[in-house]
């Protein structure tokens, strides 16, 4: 064997295997890193991209290639639109199906669940967006969440804002499926309703998804003393003992 010195130094890659000796004092082949799910023998960087780079609130899925793996059927850690490996526009998806275990949480040995904290994103402004770039993302507001009868996927029902580009789920059997990471969007969401007209009720559409704080300045200056009654998670009515103008302040 050649000395270590006349060898190329390279940079880690999941891939390797290094060869050591496990506790039991066996001689052993050890692998960087783990392997994806559903796939024997294929890894890759973006798992530590994920850990690194994203929101820490952020959770990040495997775009589910019907094709990868052999696997036709979702797998954990995949998100996925009719169980399809083509190519969707951000624009276009209104349904997203969700597997309850993050693809980040696949890799342990007994994996943790995550259908709590995706619950959390209903009535929010969200962003779904590649791993690799940026700048191919959809932004939403997911407005529902509810589990695929009894299996381990739930729907997440999206009403889209704004985006750039596609999901895509890689071209064929050979390809890494891209990963893709899901987290709140923005700040809490707020609107600003003026009454010039002078009544009684207000009844204010503001479009916020949510059932939101209401502050009342009247036009003499004074906070309004007032009932607030929710009509929907859009539409609420401010309601007075007499007639008043001003601003109503909704977050």
């Amino acid at each position: 064997m050649a000395r270590i010195s006349t060898y190329a130094v390279n940079t880690l890659d999941p891939l390797d295997k290094i060869l050591g000796t496990d506790g039991t004092g066996a001689t052993k082949n050890f692998k960087i890193g783990p392997e994806m799910p559903g796939a024997g023998t294929a890894n890759s960087s973006t798992v530590m991209n994920y850990i690194t780079e994203c929101d820490p609130r952020a959770l990040a899925y495997l775009y589910h290639n019907n094709t990868y793996g052999g696997d036709g059927e979702m797998q954990t850690g995949t998100i996925n639109i009719n169980n399809s490996s083509a190519t969707t526009a951000f624009s276009a998806v209104t349904t997203l199906k969700i597997s309850k275990y993050p693809f980040a949480a696949t890799l342990q040995s007994s994996p943790n669940e995550a259908q709590n904290i995706l619950e959390e994103y209903v009535n929010q402004r969200i962003k779904w967006s590649s791993v690799d770039n940026p700048n191919i993302y959809g932004i939403y507001e997911c407005t529902a969440f509810a589990r695929d009868g009894i299996t381990d996927f739930y729907d997440m029902t999206l009403t889209h804002i704004s985006s750039n580009g596609v999901l895509t789920a890689g071209d064929n059997s050979s390809t890494t499926p891209d990963v893709y990471v899901l987290e709140i969007f923005g700040s809490d969401k707020d609107h600003i309703h003026t009454q010039s007209a002078n009544t009684d009720t207000w009844v204010i559409t503001h479009n916020l998804n949510k059932f939101p704080t209401v502050t009342v300045k009247l036009s003499t200056g004074k906070i309004g003393a007032a009932a607030v009654t929710y009509q929907s998670a859009n539409q609420l009515t401010v309601s007075f003992s007499g007639a008043n103008t001003g601003t109503a302040y909704l977050n």
